[in-house]
């Protein structure tokens, strides 16, 4: 299981000033190159804010649950929490199996239970008394760039579309119908900045240092 912290601006920026951010990250070279990719993302809640991939629009402090999928590679889902408290935002996740996800879409939770890590134990509480469901699937296609700091990274999401209508055979297939959500010629821009949090309050959280890296939207 692998672990981050770190802060996040979100902005609706219009297309052409998203091409002179991009240009002048070119010209600087403060930025690694990234290259666009389709990021699912199937979440187990319905009511999203589809600007801060799923965290509430209401509550400040909230947790969210989603399988992630890039470029429409099934051989290495991820299942991901993600948790938001007084602006500091905890992202855990781990390596989902398709079989895996297919056992938790028919309702087989238990195996979860007793798993070694604790992200699959704190679903299996989700999913069993608050009784999370798949409840949105949202694509974004996405570019990241990260500094070579590897402290901050911009986000740019070109398109995210959803659908609350899918089943078990259509939810990872590229062809399910999805309606786009954001504006023509509005791109989301998203500046992140890892924590810098005291190694005590890790010791607390049950996280661990030397896990943290990049999700793979971030590569």
């Amino acid at each position: 299981m692998f672990d981050e912290m770190y802060y996040e601006e979100n902005n609706i920026i219009p297309k052409e000033e998203y091409k002179h951010i991009i240009d002048t990250l070119h010209k600087e070279k403060k930025f690694r190159p990234a290259r666009i990719s389709v990021v699912r993302k199937v979440f187990f809640n319905r009511e999203i804010n589809y600007l801060t991939d799923a965290v509430s629009v209401n509550q400040e402090n909230t947790d969210s649950y989603c399988v992630m999928m890039t470029d429409w590679d099934t051989d290495h889902l991820i299942l991901e929490k993600k948790s938001k408290r007084e602006g500091l935002i905890t992202k855990s996740y781990t390596r989902l199996s398709e079989e895996e996800f297919e056992r938790i879409l028919d309702g087989d939770y238990e195996w979860m239970a007793s798993a070694r890590e604790s992200i699959f134990r704190d679903f299996y509480l989700q999913l069993t008394i608050n009784q999370l469901r798949p409840g949105v699937v949202v694509d974004y296609e996405r570019q990241a760039f990260r500094m070579n700091s590897k402290k901050e990274y911009m986000v740019f999401d070109l398109s995210i579309r959803s659908t609350y209508l899918f089943t078990k055979d259509t939810v990872l297939s590229p062809l399910l119908e999805q309606t786009e959500r954001l504006e023509q010629n509005r791109v989301v821009v998203t500046y992140k900045q890892m924590a810098e949090v005291p190694g005590f309050i890790y010791r607390m959280t049950g996280i661990e240092q030397k896990h943290q890296c990049l999700l793979p939207e971030f590569a």
